[in-house]
């Protein structure tokens, strides 16, 4: 086993953790059973050599050939005991490895999640979800089938090749080289083939993981799909990955199924070496005809674990590459850790600094470089600017989602570095462009900002929001039961939704990116007059490329390019008659 290999072995080895016990009994369960079984060609041999002579004695005196019941009953009833020995001590190893394999499983995955949970956002922007999923379902359960499937064969097979080597050289040493120099041979040839395969596996769970990523784009924008007439390019792409899938597939199978012929051969030409030394020896009279058939038949199982360990360790390449892209995903860097002492902001004013701030995805490329913004509590702060100008990242900074190169960002003069991710973000409420809603009630969705909250309460934010009247509408009211992607309400319905969901959490601090941007215009209008009241007296950045909605905002931030190039409010802005006032008359011109 390589260094890389040690490595996974030795990081998985937490998983196990409280299983010491039950992986010592299937240990020793699987020896028992495999202890038992191999005893039983001994006893074969015995009763076939007991009855050998019986027939060689009956034709020596000429007399009727008669069965030793009372002796050849022992020998049956000594077999009878070993196979059930045998199944019964297989079935408790097997019982017992299925409670461990689930217990590491399940710890694979809360761990999973747990380490997915403290990513910060770059990771999952730079990785495609279906991926993320294959690692988390396929990855995972390729683990626990060999771990499931492979351990007690992998373990009865070193048993039983243990215990018929002995069993061969107790027999006929002679006999024992022959066997010897085949499976050697055997296993020599398995260990280059193992070797030689394990990129192949690889491969096969990288493909796998972009085969599941471009299956999740392709269902979830099918109706851009279908809209700019793309299946075509779609369907494309797909067979490429596809087709890589079958290349690494089929590479993979070729290196797992290739080494039982060759080993089948191998112990072929073996057994015709030892039948024919067995036939000399018995003719010599130093073996007899129940001994041979021993012999071969611990050869046998001797030979067929090579080629059944053969099969389990090119499932555990398998094993060991989905551990692999499994770990890749425990290796990331982990959102920058909340302070031991973490501030608390008993009483949230709203008041927020941005000082000297410098931010980028990369510490090679800066996206926002000296950023100074003063905001009173109270105050409506609209940011606007053309795409990709930095207005969502902007919020992104303050609320922790990424960390910042250099300076500092204040609430209510507090540095929020010094406070915890879950401390900050209770402060604020959040109504994204992009809806986002699970499967579940509406109650529940408007809750999920509030899990405390009354009905009572539920119902207040959802006239609040001007989403009241169209929830009673539907079939089951505020039981209504939404898809998971919420397709069974309209994109306005949704951001109603979202709406009331934050107006229920009752934030010190708003952040409205493009709330209303979805709904039409009459129930923007509604929604407008509910936002105006939800904003009175609480700190609100508004995110909004319809200018006409942040007029009477207390400070426009115009972004350009990651930089603040101008601020003030609408009338100032306007009489500067720089890069706002251009954005405004190319909305408003006649």
């Amino acid at each position: 086993m390589n260094r890389h290999k040690k490595t996974i072995v030795r990081r998985l080895l937490p998983y196990f953790n409280g299983m010491g016990v039950k992986m010592i009994f299937v240990i020793i369960f699987s020896i028992l059973s495999t202890g038992f079984f191999i005893a039983s060609p001994f006893f074969l041999g015995k009763a076939l050599d007991q009855l050998a002579d019986g027939i060689k004695n009956a034709i020596a005196g000429g007399t009727r050939f008669y069965v030793n019941w009372g002796t050849m009953g022992n020998v049956f009833s000594i077999l009878i005991a070993l196979y059930v020995l045998s199944f019964i001590t297989n079935y408790v190893a097997g019982y017992m490895m299925s409670a461990v394999t689930e217990t590491v499983t399940l710890n694979m995955r809360r761990t999973l999640m747990k380490k997915l949970n403290s990513l910060p956002l770059s990771f999952f922007d730079a990785t495609e979800r279906g991926d993320i999923l294959s690692r988390a379902t396929n990855d995972v359960e390729k683990v626990a089938d060999s771990l499931r499937e492979g351990f007690i064969r992998l373990i009865s097979c070193f048993i039983s090749i243990a215990g018929s080597v002995i069993m061969m050289i107790s027999i006929s040493p002679a006999l024992s080289v022959v066997s010897f120099l085949t499976i050697g041979t055997a296993t020599v040839l398995t260990v280059l083939i193992s070797r030689k395969s394990r990129k192949y596996f690889f491969n096969y769970q990288t493909s796998l993981g972009d085969l599941n990523a471009s299956i999740e784009e392709t269902f979830t924008g099918q109706l851009v799909i279908k809209a700019f007439n793309q299946e075509e390019p779609s369907l494309a792409k797909f067979r490429e990955i596809n087709n890589q899938l079958y290349k690494h597939s089929t590479s993979s199978q070729i290196a797992q199924f290739i080494v039982a012929p060759c080993v089948r051969v191998i112990n072929n030409f073996g057994y015709i070496a030892i039948a024919v030394l067995s036939v000399i020896s018995i003719i010599q009279g130093r073996l007899t005809i129940g001994i041979v058939q021993a012999f071969i038949q611990y050869s046998d199982k001797a030979a067929e674990p090579v080629i059944e360990g053969s099969q389990i360790i090119s499932s555990m390449q398998s094993a060991f590459a989905s551990c692999a892209r499994y770990f890749e995903i425990m290796d990331k860097l982990e959102e920058v850790p909340d302070h031991i002492h973490n501030a608390v902001l008993p009483e949230t004013k709203g008041n927020v600094t941005f000082e000297h701030v410098q931010f980028g995805y990369t510490p090679d490329h800066i996206l926002m470089n000296d950023i100074n913004i003063q905001v009173k509590a109270g105050d409506r702060i609209a940011i606007v600017g053309p795409t990709g100008a930095g207005k969502t990242t902007l919020v992104n900074l303050l609320m922790r989602f990424y960390e910042i190169q250099k300076g500092s960002i204040l609430v209510d003069g507090v540095d929020i570095t010094s406070m915890s991710r879950a401390e900050l973000r209770s402060k604020f409420g959040m109504v994204l462009q992009d809806t986002w809603l699970f499967g579940g009630s509406i109650k529940e969705n408007i809750a999920y900002s509030n899990f405390d909250a009354t009905e009572e309460q539920i119902i207040a934010a959802a006239k609040s929001a001007r989403a009241d009247h169209f929830i009673r509408t539907l079939p089951g009211g505020y039981e209504t039961i939404l898809n998971e992607d919420g397709s069974n309400v309209s994109q306005g319905q949704k951001q109603l939704l979202t709406i009331a969901r934050a107006i229920l959490a009752d934030p010190a601090i708003l952040i409205l990116d493009e709330a209303t941007s979805s709904v039409d215009t009459r129930t923007e209008a509604e929604i407008q007059k509910a936002m105006n009241n939800l904003m009175k007296g609480r700190t609100s950045f508004i995110i909004a490329h319809k200018l006409s909605t942040i007029r009477d905002a207390d400070l426009i931030l115009v972004m350009d390019h990651g930089t603040i190039i101008e601020q003030g409010t609408h009338t100032q802005l306007l009489e500067e008659k720089g890069f706002y006032e251009t954005l405004y008359n190319s909305q408003f011109a006649q």
